[in-house]
């Protein structure tokens, strides 16, 4: 029996994901009840050994033998399963972990889909719009790296633990942090755009503000009408200083 259990908890396999780990724990659980219920039984035949060894000098040595070997499974067995058990543990914890990252970099991903669209507003108010989603994203990007430094955080600990699974949390932290600073420069990349795409935008209703002005004073000033008497001169006159105020207060307003 011993054996057999030894080669079950010698396994090496700790599960390749949550449902996997789960499921084997459960398994080991049952195997640690098991070792249990077999425990009065060992100490029984260890005891039954000592007394015979202590009425009789026929095969003392070799009961003493069988016994040593006896003992020496049993506790090899015992730390195996408690091995075994600690190591399924780190995996839980390990899967636990892993489940947090990928949340999260589905999150990324999804994010570097909509960062990577070309689409920056032809419109005054579509960019607008643009700026004010690319806001709301900044905010929420912000909660998400917070998470994803407490997540590393969590990792550096399970590291420091000695979990087992040391490299792969090492590795995924370090993928993790990369994602995030290629999602952090494509939203750089896109704010950027978008606010010379603003700048632009703001740039051609301006100088169609200021060519629709100029069209209309060109009416005025190529005007062949210059007053027939002193009256209408003067009043020509007036317009025409009204007509340049306006052009300098116009151009101060642009």
């Amino acid at each position: 029996m011993i054996m057999e259990k030894k080669l079950l908890v010698g396994s090496d396999d700790y599960g390749r994901d949550l449902t996997g780990v789960q499921n084997l724990k459960k398994k080991h659980k049952r195997l640690e009840a098991e070792l249990g219920s077999h425990e009065p039984a060992i100490q029984a035949v260890q005891e039954a050994g000592e007394k015979l060894m202590d009425v009789s000098n026929l095969g003392v040595p070799e009961i003493e033998q069988r016994l040593k070997a006896l003992n020496q499974a049993w506790a090899e067995l015992k730390q195996l399963a408690a091995t075994r058990g600690q190591k399924l543990d780190e995996s839980l914890t390990y899967q636990q972990f892993l489940a947090k990252v990928e949340e999260e970099e589905a999150w990324i991903s999804e994010k570097q889909q909509l960062l990577s669209v070309e689409d920056y507003g032809d419109t005054m108010a579509a960019v607008q719009g643009l700026l004010k989603k690319h806001d709301a994203f900044e905010t929420d990007f912000q909660a998400h790296r917070d998470r994803c430094k407490n997540i590393s955080d969590d990792g550096m600990k399970l590291v420091s633990d000695g979990n087992h699974h040391s490299d792969s949390i090492n590795q995924r932290c370090q993928q993790l942090q990369t994602k995030l600073d290629h999602l952090a420069a494509l939203a750089g990349r896109r704010k950027a755009k978008l606010v010379d795409n603003s700048a632009y935008l703001q740039f051609m209703w301006k100088a169609d503000v200021v060519e629709s002005w100029i069209a209309d004073k060109e009416t005025h000033v190529k005007s062949e009408e210059f007053g027939r008497d002193l009256s209408s001169v003067q009043t020509l006159l007036t317009k025409q200083e009204t007509f340049d105020a306006g052009e300098f207060l116009d151009f101060i307003i642009l």
